[in-house]
């Protein structure tokens, strides 16, 4: 039997972070889970995270009309890949170093 490795512990200020990247599906599968976790155990950051995803579907109902191009979501995409990336990548490290 394989062991499944072991996910990263978030703190706060990184899970409040990266919770618009939750809200949009924009992050790894193994990311959310980590973030998932954490909200299901931090009542603070889950109250927050709900106070975000009011302020997100607030947002998509009055913008919902609004579309970018293609090429603009395409680069944004790129962008956030990359920085998510750089942010496993971070983690992995101060993980190695605890």
């Amino acid at each position: 039997m394989t062991a499944e490795p072991e996910k990263p512990k978030l703190d706060c200020r990184e899970v409040l972070e990266e919770v618009y990247l939750y809200l949009d599906d924009e992050c790894s599968d193994r990311r959310r889970g980590v973030i998932r976790d954490h909200l299901e155990e931090c009542s603070p950051c889950l109250s927050e995270y709900g106070i975000e995803q009011e302020v997100r579907t607030i947002v998509h109902r009055c913008c919902s009309q609004e579309k970018a191009p293609d090429e603009v979501k395409a680069r944004l995409r790129q962008k956030l890949s990359a920085i998510e990336q750089v942010s496993e990548i971070f983690s992995e490290v101060a993980e190695r170093d605890r």
